[in-house]
């Protein structure tokens, strides 16, 4: 048997030394890993709640019941727009009136409180009364001292435009946004002349938007264009006015977050004051059916 030089079993044993000595000891600390945070969550943007009220004549009371279910589930409304009926109404919400407050209004209301009729080629109710009203309701405030934020929508007769009037005179923009057509006088304002809201924003969604509001809930009380032609003149108004802004209440509805859309048409639009109770009570159940996505909706957001 070979024997194995001592110099080569000396080298044997240094390198095994060394191989050993590269090897970790499972009791020498090991350095942690390094933890990853995961990333923080975007924080959920502050709601800007707007209620945009579309035009419909006398089935603008269902706005009423609308208003009442909203504030008593706490939904926090911020900004108001109105278009005829709906500014009406929305005035005087945002003027600082509680929804039991808006109830009895309307259950005093008498057409003569808005109604003045004159003989004149350009409109057969001049539009002083309603100015007034409007007025003396909100206690002879401009719009901007409302404690909400308020528009009143109107349709500029010369360019066809929508126009927001958000400060000044209240009853005076109140009355430009619902000068229907051939009913009322165009209103004067600024040396120009105004016609019905319906006409250029007939649910103010465009208009909720400018105010600053960043989740709208519009609320449609329109008639369909109908068929029928048995009707009486203002049947046919309505019908005409409901053609001429059927693609613009569709551009409308279509910036919405949420739509309610009260099941008021057999009421009329015209002619439904002695149905007012009726006309809240469904405004309350449509406002009922959306909480839900109302609710849901807003859940993205912090308020």
């Amino acid at each position: 048997m070979k024997t194995v030089p001592t110099a080569f079993r000396a080298a044997l044993a240094l390198c095994a030394a060394l191989a050993l000595s590269a090897c970790p000891s499972s009791n020498a600390p090991v350095a942690p890993k390094p933890t990853v945070q995961p990333p923080a969550p975007k924080p959920k943007p502050q709601a800007v709640v707007a209620l945009a009220l579309g035009g419909g004549a006398s089935k603008g009371f269902a706005h009423i019941g609308i208003i009442k279910v909203l504030k008593a589930n706490g939904i926090p409304v911020k900004v108001v727009t109105g278009t005829s009926a709906g500014s009406i109404v929305g005035s005087l919400y945002a003027s600082g009136m509680s929804p039991d407050r808006l109830e009895l209004e309307a259950e005093i209301l008498g057409k003569t409180d808005l109604v003045d009729l004159t003989l004149s080629t350009s409109g057969f109710i001049k539009g002083d009364a309603l100015q007034n009203y409007i007025n003396r309701k909100v206690g002879g405030r401009p719009i901007e001292k409302f404690p909400l934020k308020f528009a009143a929508v109107a349709t500029d007769f010369q360019s066809g435009k929508a126009v927001a009037f958000n400060r000044g005179n209240a009853g005076q923009a109140v009355r430009a946004s619902a000068s229907i057509p051939n009913v009322f006088q165009p209103a004067v304002i600024g040396g120009r002349r105004y016609v019905d809201g319906g006409l250029s924003q007939p649910v103010p969604v465009t208009a909720a938007k400018g105010q600053g509001a960043n989740f709208v809930i519009a609320v449609d009380i329109s008639a369909r264009p109908s068929e029928r032609t048995n009707a009486g003149f203002f049947a046919y108004l309505d019908q005409t006015l409901n053609i001429m802004s059927t693609s613009a209440l569709h551009n409308e509805l279509g910036k919405a977050d949420v739509v309610i859309k009260p099941k008021v048409l057999e009421l009329g639009s015209v002619g439904g004051f002695d149905q007012k109770a009726r006309a809240i009570r469904l405004g309350e159940e449509a406002a009922r059916a959306a909480l839900p996505e109302i609710k849901r909706k807003l859940a993205a957001y912090r308020y």
